[in-house]
C-alpha cells in the first residue's frame, strides 16, 4: 500500500499561459452555459446515446414528446424496420416474418394528417400480439401502396 506524499505548495507567481486555455473558456469567470455548450460539443458520445435513447422509448410506445414522430417519421421508420430486421428499399420495405403464417398478419393502413400510417399486427397461435406502427415516407399514397407475402418475407411496395 502506497502512503501519502506531501506535494511542496510555492508561493512564488506562475505566468499563465493562455495558450493552454480551453477553447471557449475564460477560466474562472466563464458562464455555466458556455461550460455546458463546450462539453456538449466535445461529448461525441451523447449523441449517440439520446439517439439510441429516443429508439427504445419509440419501440417502447412511450414518446416522451410527440413531435419526435412528427419531425422525424423517415427515423422511426427506419428504427421499426431495423426491430424487425428488416430492410427499407427505394421503393418500399421489406421485414422477415420467419414461422409466421398468412392467416396470423394482418395489415392496416390510414391517412394522419398528411402521411400515411400502416399498423401492423401479428397474432401468434397462443393468442399473443406484436403490434406496431410505420409511418410511410412522404408522398406515398394509400392507392399506390402493395403488400405482398413472399417466402416468410412481408414486402410493402409504394
Amino acid at each position: 500500500m502506497t502512503t501519502w506524499q506531501r506535494v511542496d505548495i510555492s508561493d512564488e507567481k506562475v505566468d499563465f499561459n493562455e495558450d493552454n486555455q480551453q477553447p471557449g473558456s475564460d477560466g474562472l469567470s466563464a458562464t455555466p452555459e458556455l461550460l455546458h455548450g463546450d462539453f456538449s460539443l466535445d461529448a461525441h458520445h451523447l449523441a449517440n446515446v439520446q439517439s439510441q435513447h429516443k429508439q427504445v422509448l419509440v419501440t417502447a410506445g412511450m414518446i416522451p414528446e410527440e413531435h419526435i414522430a412528427n419531425v422525424e417519421p423517415s427515423l422511426k421508420l427506419e428504427w421499426m424496420v431495423n426491430e424487425l430486421n428488416g430492410r427499407i428499399n427505394p421503393d418500399g420495405l421489406t421485414i422477415p416474418l420467419l414461422g409466421v403464417e398468412q392467416n396470423q398478419i394482418e395489415l392496416y393502413s390510414r391517412q394522419i394528417n398528411n402521411s400515411i400510417v400502416l399498423k401492423l399486427k401479428i397474432t401468434e397461435d397462443d393468442g399473443d400480439t406484436l403490434e406496431r406502427e410505420l409511418t410511410a415516407p412522404e408522398g406515398v399514397t394509400i392507392d399506390n401502396l402493395t403488400a405482398s407475402l413472399v417466402n416468410n418475407r412481408l414486402n410493402l411496395r409504394w
